[in-house]
C-alpha cells in the first residue's frame, strides 16, 4: 500500500514509490481523475477552509477556488501562463498565505457584504515578498474575471514566454495592474 501526505502548499505526495510501480500508480491517479500535475501553476491554489469551514472567516475560499481553477483548467492555458502562485485567505489571520501569493485574494467583510482585496507580488521564495494591495476590493462574482484581468495584463507584457509572472510584476510594478482592474481611474489620472 502507497501511503502519501500533504505538503504545506496543499499538494499530494507520494513517497517512496518503486520505480516498478509508477505505472500502476499512475493508473490509479487516471482512474481517480487526479493525473494531472499542476504543481506551481495557476491552478495549484492555497486556500484556507473559508466560511463554509471557519468561525473566523470574513469570506468563502474553497468556491473561488474552485472557480480559479475551472476557469483556468485547460492545461495548454496553465503551460502557456507557467508558474504563478494563487493563495487565498478568508479572513485576515492569513491561514491562506495570501500576503506571499503572486495572486493574494483576501477575504474581508464591509457592510455585511463578502468582498476580496487583491494583492499582488507575494512570494515566500528566496526573493521573499509581500503583496500589495492593488485597490478596492471585489465582489466574489467578479473576482475570477479580475484574476483574469491580471493574468491577461501579464501575458501581453511580459518580456517573453519564458518570464515567469513574479519577475514581470518585479520589472513593471503594480501600475499596469491596477490600470487593467480599474480602468476608470486609469481614465481619470
Amino acid at each position: 500500500m502507497t501511503r502519501f501526505c500533504v505538503s504545506h502548499e496543499q499538494n499530494l505526495v507520494l513517497p517512496h514509490v518503486a520505480r516498478a510501480d509508477l505505472q500502476a500508480v499512475y493508473a490509479a491517479l487516471q482512474a481517480a481523475g487526479l493525473e494531472t500535475g499542476n504543481a506551481g501553476l495557476i491552478t495549484d491554489i492555497i486556500a484556507c477552509p473559508g466560511l463554509d469551514y471557519c468561525a473566523l472567516a470574513n469570506a468563502r475560499s474553497i468556491p473561488l477556488a474552485q472557480q480559479l481553477s475551472e476557469r483556468f483548467g485547460d492545461p495548454l492555458r496553465q503551460a502557456e501562463i507557467g508558474d504563478l502562485k494563487i493563495k487565498i485567505s478568508g479572513c485576515i489571520n492569513a491561514c491562506g498565505h495570501h500576503h506571499v501569493g503572486h495572486i493574494g485574494l483576501l477575504g474581508v467583510e464591509k457592510k455585511g457584504a463578502e468582498l476580496y482585496q487583491i494583492t499582488l507580488g507575494g512570494s515566500a521564495d528566496e526573493n521573499t515578498s509581500i503583496g500589495e494591495i492593488v485597490g478596492r476590493g471585489f465582489e466574489p462574482e467578479k473576482v475570477t474575471d479580475a484574476v483574469e484581468t491580471i493574468v491577461e495584463t501579464y501575458l501581453r507584457l511580459r518580456n517573453d514566454p519564458s518570464e515567469p509572472f513574479i519577475d514581470a510584476y518585479r520589472r513593471l510594478g503594480a501600475q499596469p495592474f491596477k490600470d487593467a482592474l480599474y480602468p476608470e481611474k486609469a481614465r481619470a489620472a
